[in-house]
């Protein structure tokens, strides 16, 4: 008995020994894997919050005015027949309080809710502010996101984003080139679209929609954005249908596509990069390629005349967050643009990267702050710079050298 009992404790002991070998092995590998994660979480957030950049030095700002008279132009369109940019404004300093993308959500926010629906005409410099013919009196306009379809040469069907504070919808518009007015048609919300950023049209009512994050306020919004988590998406919406056609985006954030929509390109603002995805007949989004970038891009504008993506963003967020909680005070954003564009070797010589990017346009704030979205229109030879938080919101450049 005493020798069995010694070989039954010897078994026990050396089952012990292995579960113990076994629990210190998966805690090594717990603590590697948790590691590793902290160790390229942190380099992603030196990266691309350029918190380790010295003073920023302007680049191919020669020629460059600010449009006088308009704050906080978020997003920027052109109709390149007429030469007319659509764009929305409103008021740099009440952004500071309501502007839920960046975790505003003052509803007493004050000169806030009144945004413009703004037309600029390129060829004369001059711009026009339209009156929403339809829309409710009372109605709160801040307006961030826009995209175009044009149902023919002259008429246009607007969809703009609004942060309403019941909520945030798309608003539809229509316009007809020469008109002074524009025309409300219809209020678009749904259970899906709860963070919406951005748009690509697709028809008279049908558009793809970012949804910059899963939660709106609290400390899973914070964990979301500090911990770069991969959980915003892109919402398809039709009056037939209404679904999710892309999921696992760090803070999907703007988006473009090319001319006939075969090619959606999204920004991942807080990961630093941008997916390029193709939609499928179900209008599904699989991603292609992902292109990862070293600063905090936001919105994308396609170029139909090269097929480069020009991408403009914030170099040091940290300065521009810094500066939007300091009341009465100019926003000063450090701001790029960057051009994208396909490698015309990536075919021939494997291993070659399929994009190339190149910084055609680069200021430290002084002059294009809190830069987020670059229209080109190479007819007329000029860019448009919108800015999301800037008194100065639109800015006129030349097209830069190398864009």
């Amino acid at each position: 008995m005493t020798s069995s009992k010694s070989s039954s404790d010897e078994k026990a002991a050396s089952s012990a020994t292995l579960t113990t070998k076994g629990f210190f092995r998966y805690t090594v590998v717990i603590l590697a894997l948790t590691a590793a994660l902290g160790f390229n979480l942190i380099t992603e957030i030196i990266t691309d919050t350029g918190i380790l950049l010295g003073p920023i030095q302007p680049f191919n700002t020669a020629g460059c005015e600010v449009v006088k008279g308009l704050e906080a132009c978020e997003d920027v369109h052109i109709h390149h027949s007429s030469g007319l940019a659509f764009t929305a404004c409103g008021h740099a300093e009440s952004r500071k309080e309501w502007f839920p993308p960046i975790g505003n959500n003052n509803p007493l926010a004050k000169n806030a809710f009144r945004d413009k629906f703004v037309v600029y005409d390129i060829v004369t410099g001059e711009y026009q502010v339209m009156e929403l013919v339809g829309l409710p009196k009372d109605t709160d306009r801040v307006f961030h996101g826009l995209d175009i379809y044009e149902r023919s040469a002259t008429e246009l069907t607007i969809f703009a984003v609004n942060h309403r504070r019941t909520g945030s919808v798309i608003e539809v518009l229509e316009y007809t080139l020469g008109d002074k007015t524009v025309q409300y048609k219809e209020t678009i919300q749904h259970e899906l679209i709860y963070t919406p950023n951005d748009i690509v049209a697709l028809g008279p009512r049908s558009f793809y929609v970012s949804n910059d994050h899963r939660h709106l306020t609290g400390i899973k919004r914070h964990i979301e954005e500090n911990l770069r988590r991969p959980w915003s998406n892109v919402i398809y919406y039709s009056p037939e249908e209404t679904f999710v056609a892309h999921d696992g985006a760090v803070s999907g954030n703007g988006m473009t596509a090319n001319q006939d929509r075969t090619i959606i390109y999204l920004s991942a603002c807080h990961g630093g990069a941008m997916h390029v995805l193709i939609p499928h007949e179900d209008h599904r989004l699989v991603q292609q390629d992902y292109i990862k970038l070293d600063y905090y891009n936001d919105n994308p504008s396609f170029d139909a005349e090269t097929g480069a993506v020009f991408i403009t963003g914030h170099v040091q967020p940290l300065t521009m967050m810094h500066e939007l909680g300091i009341p009465e005070k100019s926003v000063n954003g450090p701001s790029k643009v960057i051009k994208m564009y396909k490698n015309p070797i990536a075919e021939t010589i494997p291993g070659s990267p399929k994009y190339l990017v190149d910084t055609v346009l680069l200021d430290d704030g002084h002059l294009i702050s809190t830069g987020t979205t670059a229209a080109v229109d190479r007819k007329r030879g000029v860019m448009l710079i919108g800015t999301a938080f800037s008194d100065r919101g639109l800015v006129r450049c030349p097209i830069p050298e190398g864009a």
